[in-house]
C-alpha cells in the first residue's frame, strides 16, 4: 500500500518527536491517522500514549512522566529544556552512529501483562522496519517471557536488539533454575516453550550468569540485507 501523501507532514512531525524524545519510542500510523508513543523506561506495566495530533500526544507523554520527572536546570528555559529531555531513570531505549537500535523493559511478575508485552514489541518491530517475520518473533517474545514468570523469578527483563545484521530477543530472571528442552508426547499441552522458540527463530539457547542466580533465554533472526543493522 503506497503512503497516503496527505499525511506525509504527520509522518515528519512524527519522526521528529521520535528523535527528540530519547526516552519514547514514537510513530505515526497511517492506518489509524493517530501518533502513538511508548515509554522505554521501566514502568509496573507496558505504557502506550495515543493522541490524534503530536501536539496533545506530547501532552499526553508529559502527563505520563508526572511533574517530578524533569526539572530543568536553572537559568534554562522550560521550553529549551523539554527539547533537549534526557532519558529518565531507567530509560532504555538506544541508538547508535552505526545504526544499533534497542529497548528495554523490566517487568512485573505478572503473566497478565504478557499479551500487552507483546503487542508492544509487535509496535516496536513495524517502528524499526526490520525484514523478520514479526508474527514468530512475537511469539517468541511470548514463550520465554511465561517461562520465565512462571519458572523464573524477579526482575523479568526483555530487551529487543537489532544489530550486526541480527534481532535479538532476549529474556533475563533471576531463578536458580536452568530451563531445558523437554521430548514431550503430541498431545502435551504444556512445556513446548522452549521447543516453539527452537523451531520458530533462527538461533536460540540459554546463557547462566556466573556470578549470581539467573539465566539469560535468547533468539535471534538474521536480517534481509537493507532492513536493519549491519
Amino acid at each position: 500500500m503506497s503512503p497516503r501523501r496527505w499525511d506525509l507532514f504527520q509522518q515528519a512531525e512524527a519522526r521528529h518527536l521520535d528523535q527528540m524524545e530519547p526516552a519514547w519510542c514514537v510513530w505515526y500510523g497511517l492506518g489509524t491517522r493517530h501518533f502513538y508513543a511508548v515509554a522505554t523506561w521501566t514502568t509496573p506495566e507496558p505504557l502506550l500514549v495515543e493522541a490524534r495530533t503530536a501536539g496533545r500526544l506530547r501532552d499526553l507523554m508529559r502527563e505520563a512522566e508526572g511533574p517530578a520527572f524533569f526539572t530543568p536546570p536553572r537559568g534554562l528555559s522550560a521550553a529549551f529544556a523539554s527539547s533537549r529531555r534526557p532519558s529518565p531513570p531507567g530509560a532504555t531505549m538506544t541508538s547508535t552512529q552505526d545504526g544499533e537500535r534497542a529497548v528495554r523493559w523490566e517487568l512485573p511478575h505478572d503473566l497478565a501483562l504478557i499479551g500487552r508485552t507483546r503487542g508492544m514489541a509487535r509496535e516496536v518491530l513495524g517502528h524499526w522496519e526490520l525484514s523478520v517475520p514479526v508474527d514468530d518473533v512475537v511469539l517468541v517474545v511470548g514463550e520465554l517471557l511465561a517461562n520465565a514468570i512462571r519458572h523464573g523469578e524477579a526482575p523479568v527483563t526483555l530487551v529487543l536488539r537489532a544489530v550486526a545484521g541480527r534481532l535479538h530477543v532476549e529474556v533475563t530472571d533471576h531463578g536458580p533454575a536452568m530451563p531445558r528442552y523437554l521430548d514431550l508426547g503430541v498431545e502435551a499441552v504444556h512445556g513446548r516453550g522452549l521447543g516453539i522458540v527452537g523451531a520458530l527463530a533462527d538461533e536460540s539457547g540459554v546463557d547462566g550468569f556466573s556470578d549470581f542466580p539467573g539465566k539469560m533465554v535468547w533468539a535471534r533472526w538474521r536480517l534481509l540485507r537493507g532492513s536493519g543493522p549491519g
